[in-house]
Parts: structure tokens; sequence; C-alpha cells
């Protein structure tokens, strides 16, 4: 994906994921696309959710505001994961 968002969390020994979007900033009218690859998974994984946050700024500085408001949150997947698989991400109106 060119200028995609890549993001990797983990637990040292335990859990690596990568997550990969198409774009690191959204309209609140766009189509969110991307992946997650599960890199190593050494722990049991009930579920995964994502969340839509609208992030606000206002002002200028040293008085910058900054409201953050979860727009939306789905559940992405349900039940174990097995290391090398990747789950596809496509949310939008």
């Amino acid at each position: 994906m060119v200028n995609s968002l890549k993001m990797e969390v983990g637990i040292e020994d335990c859990l690596h994921i990568e997550f990969e979007y198409n774009k690191s900033k959204y309209h609140l009218r766009d189509i969110v696309v991307g992946k997650i690859y599960f890199l190593l998974v050494r722990i049991k994984i009930k579920h995964m959710e994502i969340a839509i946050i609208k992030k606000e700024t206002s002002g200028t500085p040293p008085n910058i505001y900054t409201e953050n408001e979860q727009v939306a949150k789905y559940e992405i997947m349900d039940g174990a994961p097995v290391r090398g698989t990747h789950t596809y991400i496509y949310y939008g109106q």
C-alpha cells in the first residue's frame, strides 16, 4: 500500500501483531482499508475490535485544545488467530 501507516504491537515472547492501513488520517466519510498480520501468537485471543476516534484540535500555541470522541467500535475478529495468518479491514459508509 502506498503512503500506508504501519504499527506494531506486542507482548514480548507472547504476541506480535502488525497493523497496516492505507492512510494515516481519514475523513469521517472515508472507507478504512487495512490488514492485520499475526506474526507471533502464544496467548489466547478472544476477540479484536477497532475503534474510530474523531480528533478535533483548536487554538494556537500555547493554548491548543484537543478533543477526542469515539465515533464507532467494530468487532473485527472473534476467536483465536493462527500465527502467519492475516485479517482484512474494510469499513465505511
